[in-house]
C-alpha cells in the first residue's frame, strides 16, 4: 500500500479506545484521538408522514474529537441525554457490540477529522505544509483507504464501513484488512501467532499464510480496562456518586473543573458513557505511573499479591499525614495514596501481575475462572495453540508470537510472557517472540 510520499495510502485504525490514522511507510500513526464523537442536534427538522400524521425527525451532527478533561460543549445535552457517542459500544463480555450498536456517522466523523488533520484533500500538503490555511476540508481524495477491522465483525459490518469510505467520504479506492493479518506484516511475517493487549481485552490470533484462523482464536476480559476496574475495586473507589458527585475517592477531572450550577448535567453524564471514558483515564494514568514496577520474570510473586484484606488498610491517607517523598500518589482530586507503606499501596505498584495471575483474589473474581474469558495471558496462548491440531504448524506460530496492544507496553512483558510459555509448553516448542514499542520495534529471542 507504500508507493512514495505523494501516492500513499491513508491507513485508519479505529479500536475501542483509541482511533490512530496516518500515511503507509511511517513509524507511528500521525493523528491519535478517542473512538467517539459528539453528536449535536441541529434546529433543522424532516417533516414526513407516518400512517397520515405529519412527524419531525431529528437532524444530527456528529464532531471529533473529544475532551475528556471538560464537560462536552453545552449544544451537546438534551433534556434527558448527553451528546457523547462511542464508536463501540462493549457488553458484559468486553467484546464488541454488534453492527446495530455501532454508530456509523460517529464513525465517519473520525475519519473526516483525520482527513482535515493529515491534509488528505490537500494535493499541495507536499509543498506548502500539511497546515497550509488554504487546504481545503472537502472534494476528492487522492489516497486509497486501508481501514483495519475486527475478524469477528460480519459482513453487515464490513459493508457499513466501506459504505462510509466510499460514499460519506469520496474514497477512491479502500480496502479491509483483519488487524491481526496486518500486525503480522509488519514484522514481515505471513504466520504469526499475534498476542494483542488491548483496551478492551486480551485476543490471541493464529495467521496462517496471511489469513486468519478462527477457529484458534482466544478471547480473555483481561486488558486495560479490566486492570482500570481492578484498580478501582482495590482503591474502593467503584461507586463514586450518591445524588450528586462526592468529595470522596476518585474522581475524574471533568468533575473537578465544573460549576456548582452544572449539577443537572453531572447527573446525565453519569449514566452516559463518558463517565467511564473519564474515570478510565484516571485509572490508566495510575496504572502506568512511576510507581509501577517492572513485571518479573519469576511468577511466583503472583501468589503474594493481593492476599490481604483491603478493607482493613487505609491506603488514602489525608494531605497533612505524608510528605511526598516517593511513596505516595497524588489523584487529581489531591488525594494522596500511600503505595510505601501499606500491602494494599505495595499491590498497586505490581498491578500488571494481574494479567498473568491464575487465581484472582475474591474481591476481582467475577465468577467465570474456568472460562477463557478470565483466563491470563499465558494460558490464553497455551488454549489456542492447542485449537491447532497440525504439530508442525504450532510449532511455526510458537516461533513467531507478536505482542501488540496499548496494554502490552508494560515494562518487562515481553520477558514474562516468554519465560511463562516457556514454563507451560513442551520442550519442543521454542518460542520466539517480538513486540511493539510506542515508536520503535523491539525482538527479543529465547
Amino acid at each position: 500500500m507504500y508507493c512514495g510520499d505523494e501516492t500513499g495510502a491513508v491507513i485508519g485504525d479505529v479500536g475501542s479506545h483509541t482511533a490512530r490514522f496516518g500515511y503507509g511507510g511511517e513509524d507511528c500513526p500521525k493523528v491519535v484521538i478517542n473512538s467517539a464523537a459528539y453528536r449535536r442536534c441541529t434546529d433543522d427538522h424532516i417533516t414526513g408522514k407516518t400512517e397520515g400524521k405529519r412527524q419531525k425527525v431529528k437532524q444530527y451532527n456528529y464532531s471529533a474529537p473529544v475532551s475528556l478533561l471538560n464537560l462536552p460543549p453545552e449544544d451537546c445535552f438534551g433534556p434527558d441525554e448527553v451528546g457523547f457517542v462511542p464508536i463501540y459500544s462493549l457488553n458484559s463480555n468486553q467484546k464488541s457490540s454488534p453492527m446495530e450498536d455501532v454508530d456509523m456517522e460517529a464513525y465517519a466523523a473520525l475519519w473526516e477529522y483525520a482527513f482535515n488533520s493529515l491534509s488528505v484533500r490537500g494535493r499541495k500538503k507536499h509543498t506548502i505544509g500539511s497546515h497550509h490555511e488554504e487546504s481545503p476540508t472537502d472534494g476528492p481524495i487522492d489516497h486509497p483507504i486501508l481501514s483495519s477491522i475486527d475478524q469477528d465483525h460480519g459482513q453487515k459490518h464490513n459493508a457499513a464501513i466501506l459504505e462510509v469510505l466510499f460514499e460519506s467520504l469520496s474514497a477512491p479506492a479502500a480496502y479491509l484488512a483483519p488487524s491481526a493479518t496486518l500486525s503480522a506484516f509488519a514484522f514481515g511475517r505471513q504466520s504469526a501467532l499475534i498476542v494483542d493487549v488491548g483496551h478492551s481485552g486480551t485476543r490471541v490470533t493464529p495467521v496462517l499464510q496471511g489469513y486468519t484462523l478462527k477457529f484458534g482464536s482466544a478471547v480473555s476480559e483481561r486488558g486495560g480496562m479490566w486492570l482500570g476496574r481492578a484498580q478501582e475495586k482495590i482503591l474502593g473507589c467503584s461507586d463514586l456518586w450518591s445524588e450528586a458527585p462526592c468529595s470522596d475517592g476518585v474522581l475524574p477531572r471533568y468533575i473537578l473543573r465544573s460549576k456548582n450550577n452544572e449539577l443537572r448535567r453531572l447527573k446525565l453524564l453519569k449514566e452516559n458513557s463518558f463517565h467511564q471514558f473519564t474515570v478510565h483515564q484516571v485509572m490508566e494514568e495510575m496504572a502506568t505511573g512511576f510507581h509501577v514496577a517492572p513485571l518479573e520474570e519469576n511468577s511466583s510473586l503472583v501468589s503474594d499479591l493481593f492476599t490481604a484484606k483491603m478493607k482493613d488498610e487505609d491506603v488514602l491517607i489525608q494531605e497533612d499525614e505524608a510528605e511526598d517523598d516517593g511513596s505516595v500518589y497524588i489523584l487529581p482530586d489531591g488525594t494522596r495514596v500511600d503505595i510505601g507503606s501499606t500491602k494494599t499501596g505495595q499491590d498497586l505498584c505490581h498491578l500488571p501481575e494481574l494479567l498473568f495471575a491464575e487465581s484472582l483474589p475474591t474481591c476481582l473474581s467475577n465468577g467465570s475462572d474456568t472460562d477463557t474469558a478470565a483466563m491470563p495471558i499465558h494460558k490464553l496462548v497455551q488454549h489456542s495453540l492447542s485449537q491447532i491440531l497440525d504439530a508442525d504448524i504450532r510449532k511455526e506460530l510458537i516461533s513467531n508470537v507478536i505482542l501488540t496492544g496499548s496494554s502490552s507496553l508494560f515494562t518487562g512483558m515481553d520477558k514474562r510472557l516468554s519465560s511463562e510459555l516457556t514454563r507451560i509448553l513442551p520442550n519442543i516448542y521454542k518460542n520466539r517472540l517480538r513486540k511493539f514499542s510506542a515508536n520503535v520495534v523491539e525482538q527479543e529471542g529465547i
